[in-house]
Formats: structure tokens, C-alpha cells, sequence
């Protein structure tokens, strides 16, 4: 048997993958940024006659998440009009909006609760 390390940009990549194909089975419109250089990584839509809903996400492998990134999330989904959410997947989705985060030193951290938004 061959053991196979994944990178952690491997497993965002993956993370990104799986999110957008949910998204996508579930009426939305989807883009991923592949090289993750915006403060997106996935923005999603609904048509007008679903009630346009637009959605802006930064997927994460891990509960820690630099302030620069949330800002830059904030920054795009503003511009695009849609909703920020960080998006961790676990044993299911967790979306958490930027507000929710706590502070943890120099990093905000995801604190997954029970009534949290998961899918």
C-alpha cells in the first residue's frame, strides 16, 4: 500500500472543489478562483427569479484564519454585493460569518458552535 501526503494547498484545492459542486447541485451559479490570490476563493449566485442571492466564500483547512484574509472577504463581497462567509469543512460544512470569528492572538479563530450555519 502507498501512503500519499497531500499538501494543504492539495486539500484547500480539494475543500474548493467539493464546495463548489454542492453549491452548484443546490441552483447556484458558482466561479472558484483558482489561484486564491483575491480575497475569494468561490462566489456563488442565484438568478434573479430565485431571489438573488449572492454568496462570497474563503475556504479554510483550518479553525485559524489571518485578519488580512477576513478583510480582504469583506472587501470583495462588498464589491460584488454578495454575503462573506468563511466556509470549513468537517465532518460537514460550517459557514460562519466574519463577525462570528474570535479573536486568538494575532489570528481570528472558528468557533464552531451547535447552531452554527452548516450544510
Amino acid at each position: 500500500m502507498r501512503l500519499v501526503l497531500m499538501s494543504n494547498k492539495s486539500i484547500g484545492i480539494r475543500k474548493e472543489w467539493s464546495l463548489k459542486n454542492k453549491l452548484e447541485a443546490e441552483g447556484y451559479l458558482v466561479m472558484r478562483s483558482s489561484a486564491s490570490r483575491t480575497g475569494i476563493d468561490i462566489l456563488a449566485g442565484k438568478p434573479a427569479e430565485a431571489g438573488r442571492d449572492f454568496l462570497a466564500f474563503q475556504v479554510q483547512t483550518s479553525e485559524y484564519i489571518y485578519p488580512e484574509k477576513v478583510a480582504d472577504l469583506e472587501r470583495y463581497a462588498r464589491a460584488f454585493g454578495a454575503q462573506p462567509f468563511i466556509a470549513l469543512l468537517r465532518k460537514k460544512w460550517h459557514f460562519i460569518k466574519p463577525e462570528e470569528l474570535e479573536k486568538n492572538g494575532k489570528m481570528w479563530k472558528i468557533v464552531l458552535k451547535e447552531e452554527s450555519n452548516t450544510a
